[in-house]
């Protein structure tokens, strides 16, 4: 073996020696990312080196620990996908094929609600609503057992467009507690036993079709994206007392739903127009990178010193005036006071301003014509990262998803798109290595993929949950039926796959894990 495929531990690991075979083999224990690793080395007997500075690294690397999956990237989920949205977990033994009479290990009524559920140590958290309630829900990460609920009540009703709810934030969880963003009143934390910590009303939001990003936990804040039509801003609170701590006013658009993630000190968000970092720490605009699209859905990931973004845009002329009735007398045009919602006639006035020919309405040509030149900063695009110095790597308009996010996994890029549509890509160059449909996977996608164990995991609305073998070359394991519709991102956390129904709340283990 050569030797730079083994790197000496870092100063900060700890190390143990066992002892020393004066014959021919030295054995020497280090604990680095997370485990006890035992090191053999054969000693060049003569030189009266010691094992780090004289063994030719001949060398065998075992796990001292029971179970890797113990690892806090294993144990925990959580955020909006995982460990800063990345949608990858380390958990081992996941199974393959499940459903309500296979590898459950327990299901549990839920109230409504979309977000996506989160698990810190023996807790699942979820957020939901009946009425004008909204729910924080906290239940046993092994039974499934209800353990509290607690209600906030909602102090509005604000538009959503389907399949966006008044729980569509996916809660934040730490060794503190849990923290909610609820659009009809605005940020609540309780601790993990459901003593309510501080609760803090924000103002109404107003993207097009309702508050869809989730909140983010960085340096003890709880950091909060509203990309909307008027008054978009980035804000941080604290995170022991909700009091706000900072506030930066962004673009103002057509509004945005992605959620933000970390790279060192920055907060990295995208849309509209630019992916942009913010400090942590004071919410400083710290740089930018231009030519992206202006309506972010999907959210952007962070590999190493490496982001990955997508932007979407605004819908098609046909999608307002059929599906939304915008152009309410038939004139032909869309004007502002034909939409009931303030943020969409803030929306068609800018659209006018930039794109338009300033009559205070907007028309077919007008519109899709904007749209076309919209759609040319509508890219999956790799950002190298450096600070001031960050740059654009490459970008591609070749597959584009519409709600789920990418994800990065085993060194390759997976792109997820309705109709079941999968790519593998790589995350050098953008190429497409591999596009084809799922089979059994038909119609939309909303929930992320997400991935552990060799294996991805993709959702589509009716409830089937596709896995597949990751790899350039992927390839379909099983597709499982669930039979209820389905638009939350799984989270993975201890060999266990949790998946969020209309209806229910499941967790699937391979009964030979329990």
């Amino acid at each position: 073996m050569n030797r730079t495929n083994i790197e000496h531990p870092t100063s900060n690991a700890e190390h143990r020696s066992w002892g020393h075979a004066p014959c021919a083999l030295e054995f020497e224990a280090w604990r680095f990312s997370g485990g006890w690793w035992l090191v053999v080395g054969v000693c060049r007997a003569g030189f009266g080196a010691s094992l780090p500075a004289a063994v030719a690294f001949l060398a065998l690397m075992l796990s001292l620990e029971a179970n890797t999956a113990t690892d806090a990237g294993a144990h925990n989920w959580p955020r909006f996908r995982g460990p800063n949205g990345l949608g990858v977990s380390e958990s081992r033994g996941l199974p393959v094929e499940f459903g309500p009479m296979t590898n459950l290990a327990w299901r549990t009524a839920v109230p409504a609600g979309h977000s996506s559920p989160v698990v810190w140590e023996n807790h699942v958290f979820l957020t939901g609503y009946e009425d004008t309630r909204c729910l924080v829900v906290c239940l046993d990460r092994k039974s499934g057992k209800r353990l509290w609920e607690r209600t906030v009540e909602a102090t509005r009703v604000e538009r959503k467009s389907k399949p966006n709810d008044p729980a569509s934030s996916t809660p934040a969880a730490n060794e503190t507690g849990i923290y909610a963003l609820f659009s009809g009143f605005g940020l609540v934390s309780f601790s993990h036993d459901g003593r309510e910590r501080w609760r803090r009303p924000l103002d109404p939001f107003t993207p097009p079709h309702g508050m869809g990003s989730s909140p983010v936990l960085a340096a003890g804040r709880v950091v909060v994206v509203a990309d909307q039509v008027s008054d978009s801003y980035i804000a941080a609170f604290e995170g022991a007392s909700g009091i706000p701590i900072w506030k930066t006013p962004r673009p103002n658009l057509v509004g945005g739903y992605a959620t933000p993630v970390l790279h060192d000190t920055d907060i990295l968000t995208g849309g509209p127009m630019e992916m942009v970092a913010y400090a942590v720490d004071t919410g400083e605009r710290r740089w930018s990178i231009p030519k992206m699209g202006v309506m972010p859905v999907a959210s952007p990931i962070c590999v190493g010193d490496r982001m990955y973004v997508y932007n979407d845009a605004v819908p098609p002329y046909e999608q307002l005036t059929v599906q939304m009735k915008a152009d309410r007398n038939g004139d032909g045009k869309i004007s502002p006071d034909e939409f009931p919602d303030p943020s969409f006639k803030e929306a068609v006035r800018a659209i006018d301003r930039v794109y338009g020919n300033g009559d205070g309405a907007v028309d077919k040509e007008e519109w899709d014509g904007a749209l076309k030149l919209m759609r040319t900063m509508n890219s999956l695009v790799a950002i190298d990262l450096d600070g001031e110095h960050s740059k654009e790597r490459w970008r591609t308009t070749k597959l584009l998803t519409d709600t789920a996010s990418p994800l990065f996994y085993g060194g390759l890029l997976y792109l997820v798109k309705n109709g079941g549509l999968l790519a593998s890509v790589d995350a050098e160059t953008g190429e497409i290595l591999r596009q084809d449909r799922i089979p059994g996977l038909e119609g939309n996608i909303f929930a992320s993929p997400v991935a552990a164990d060799g294996k991805l995991f993709v959702l589509n609305e009716s409830g089937k949950l596709a896995v597949l073998q990751c790899g350039r070359d992927w390839r379909v394991l099983a597709v499982n039926d669930l039979g209820e519709n389905c638009y939350a991102t799984p989270a993975i956390a201890d060999g266990v796959i949790v998946v969020r129904s209309e209806r229910d709340l499941w967790a699937f283990q391979n009964k030979s894990m329990k």
